[in-house]
């Protein structure tokens, strides 16, 4: 068999031909385009755990909001998309910074363009200043002041890209995207910010600015630490796991990609998929780890369950490739205490199910005040989830983690 172009990219980003699922999410934030572009701004929040897609599914929003595919539902965008990550060094002057510099990037094409962005943004070289200390602290009253200038540049951006000067494209509006926004420390005020912006932008006369902010659950909280009423400004979206036949389909797509590009065709069984399916536990970038390993495993061009099991749990294969990325951390990093990795071990022989504090302990070596300190900790970190109808009762995530903590946990 000869060489063959792998398409399953467990490391990447779903590029927009092989994205799968995520219809409802996707036809609501088209759905906000349409608003924002007709001057009824809609924002959203989106929360998921990792790996759950919400990187991908931005990318295929930015492609519909700049107009590279039509919506679901046909609509045709013409955006400027303005896409951050949020980093945990990352305070709010920088953040404007930022902001600014992708607003000039991706609006001054030409020279009238230029000539407006700096006289618009002029107070952004004061902003530098402030930024890089050499005018002493900064408290907030300076930022309040910056940010009121920052809302009235962007608002007059704005203005200006919907009803452009003579030779000037027309676009629709400024589309926000703001990922990994669980990073955000107290420094970034990133609800505030959220808040202050969208209402000064109105005040302004502008109505065409979109902003979509993604991040971990514990993004919300965050927002609510800057600002208690900053998630009034967004739709909430939660993003779950995906349905069975959608990751099928996801096999499906990769497949179809692989006999595009290589000379030998492989298939794959209906077998395999329910395997992939169910091992991947709905969450996009595990689909595509254990289909990459599967596909890496096969050597007669058919993708069979045999090719999944046989990759999926060995060293150095599917569950060990995502346990490197998603759960070593939690397991070694978050956790310093080897009671608290004991706990874990022992919830894993549950898989995710619920299992009873005095299950636990009757398994557990250390003492009481130990056994409740770890639960406590390893709850408020997200590495198990609390029973919020029952007391006393404790799971982990997902049941990928305890099968890593089973076969992995304790290698060196």
């Amino acid at each position: 068999m000869a060489l063959r172009i792998n398409p399953f990219k467990p490391n990447n980003l779903a590029p927009v031909g092989m994205f799968a699922g995520r219809i409802d999410e996707l036809r609501l934030l088209e759905g906000g385009l349409n608003q924002t572009k007709h001057g009824e701004p809609t924002n959203f929040l989106i929360t998921g755990d990792r790996g759950i897609g919400k990187s991908s599914l931005l990318l295929f929003l930015d492609a519909i909001a700049k107009g590279d595919v039509t919506g679901l539902d046909g609509g045709k965008f013409n955006f400027i998309v303005i896409s951050l990550n949020v980093s945990d060094k990352m305070n709010l002057l920088t953040f404007m910074r930022i902001v600014e510099n992708n607003v000039r990037r991706e609006i001054g094409k030409t020279e009238v363009a230029r000539k407006f962005l700096a006289d618009t943004w002029s107070f952004v070289q004061r902003l530098r200043v402030m930024d890089s200390g050499i005018s002493g602290s900064v408290d907030e009253q300076d930022e309040e002041v910056i940010l009121d200038e920052f809302a009235s540049s962007l608002a007059e951006t704005c203005n200006r890209i919907v009803k452009p000067a003579t030779g000037e494209s027309k676009k629709d509006g400024i589309l926000f995207i703001i990922d990994e926004a669980d990073n955000a420390i107290p420094e970034l005020r990133l609800g505030y910010f959220i808040k202050t912006v969208t209402e000064d932008l109105q005040k302004n006369g502008c109505n065409n600015v979109m902003f979509v902010v993604t991040g971990l659950p514990e993004t919300v909280e965050k927002l609510k630490a800057s600002h208690e009423s900053s998630v009034r400004a967004f739709h909430p979206v939660k993003i779950k796991e995906l349905l069975p036949p959608d990751r099928k389909r996801v096999v499906d797509l990769g497949i179809k990609k692989a006999n595009e590009i290589n000379s030998e065709k492989t298939s794959v069984t209906e077998d395999a998929k329910e395997q992939i399916s169910s091992l991947s536990e709905g969450y996009p970038h595990f689909i595509q780890q254990f289909a990459y390993c599967a596909f890496k495993q096969d050597t007669d061009l058919i993708v069979d369950s045999k090719d999944v099991m046989d990759s999926a749990f060995a060293e150095g294969g599917a569950l060990d490739s995502i346990g490197n990325r998603y759960y070593e951390s939690d397991f070694y990093e978050k956790i310093k205490s080897d009671e608290y990795r004991q706990v874990l071990t022992i919830m894993s022989k549950r898989m995710n199910s619920w299992i009873k504090k005095a299950e636990i302990r009757a398994e557990f070596t250390g003492p009481e005040t130990k056994l409740t300190n770890a639960l406590k900790a390893l709850t408020d970190r997200r590495i198990i989830l609390k029973n919020k109808e029952r007391d006393g009762e404790y799971r982990l995530q997902q049941r990928g983690f305890a099968l890593w903590i089973q076969l992995f946990g304790n290698r060196k």
